[in-house]
């Protein structure tokens, strides 16, 4: 009988498979904290003036070049 299981290829299997289960958590858990670490400087707009958005929306070609000269000139006053 202590034959038998000796040969039986569930018991190295399911240890084999729990290994990789472990290391696959391992590594979704490095992961997870790897993102929420970069996800605070994501925003770039957070900390852009008004003069940037406006150099970003002229650039899209949202507004025209009258009217980034006017927003300018009104910002730097």
């Amino acid at each position: 009988m202590y034959y038998y299981r000796m040969m039986d290829s569930g018991d190295w299997v399911g240890g084999l498979f729990m290994a990789l289960l472990g290391v696959l958590f391992l590594v979704a858990v490095v992961l997870i904290v790897v993102r929420l670490l970069k996800s605070g400087n994501r925003d770039p707009q957070r900390h852009a003036t008004p003069l940037d958005l406006a150099k970003e929306r002229y650039a899209k070609g949202e507004l025209t070049k009258d009217e980034f000269i006017q927003i300018k000139k009104t910002l730097s006053e």
